[in-house]
């Protein structure tokens, strides 16, 4: 069963390599499977055997293994002997790194994301992408502040994200980034942090949030 796994993950990660500059240059269209047959001669039933929930189990894939190369790139870190704020910093600008390598792919995953209305949604690849950034970071909280501390991450990252996808100044971001965590390090009181959340969250998130 291991094996079979393996062989699988492996025949997805072909096809997520041979689509990333089709998606970088064109989207992510529903004719995206087609398009990767049809380029590099593979039969299209196979590739439809190996997401078959179409769209939807592809753009799951590609959150899933950007996830894992992030946890992978962040076990070089001693992180540990960060504070929290910085443990963070260097998590989200290593994910940052990542995505610049192949960034407009990226670009048009993460859009598609805000768009997608079946199976997957913005809100809850976000919730994944920040619950991972504070498991990295060793957090080990539990009830009330396991939720706070991903609700106010979840403003951060989006902000962050959207900046990084719309522009090149790796300076600005890092700037925003460190203004954005070090006003959620001074924040004492439940109600505070909510006005933070609501300050930093796009309204592009708040609505689909409200949409689920």
């Amino acid at each position: 069963m291991k094996n079979q796994s393996n062989y699988l993950k492996n025949k997805r990660l072909k096809i997520l390599q041979l689509s990333k500059k089709i998606i970088a240059e064109e989207g992510l269209t529903s004719q995206i499977f087609e398009k990767i047959s049809t380029k590099y001669n593979i039969d299209i039933n196979e590739i439809n055997l190996l997401f078959p929930g179409g769209k939807s189990d592809f753009l799951k894939f590609v959150s899933e293994q950007l996830n894992i190369e992030l946890e992978e790139t962040c076990k070089k870190f001693d992180l540990l002997r960060m504070p929290v704020h910085k443990r963070i910093k260097k998590i989200l600008l290593s994910k940052i790194y990542l995505m610049e390598k192949e960034k407009n792919f990226y670009k048009k995953i993460f859009f598609n994301l805000l768009i997608s209305k079946k199976n997957i949604s913005f809100p809850n690849q976000l919730y994944k992408s920040v619950d991972q950034i504070w498991y990295i970071a060793g957090d080990t909280s539990v009830d009330f502040n396991f939720y706070t501390k991903r609700l106010i991450l979840a403003g951060v990252y989006s902000r962050v994200i959207l900046y990084f996808f719309n522009n090149n100044n790796q300076k600005e971001l890092e700037e925003i980034l460190d203004l954005s965590l070090k006003r959620v390090a001074k924040i004492p009181e439940l109600k505070s942090r909510i006005n933070l959340f609501k300050d930093y969250v796009p309204k592009v998130f708040k609505f689909l949030k409200n949409s689920i």
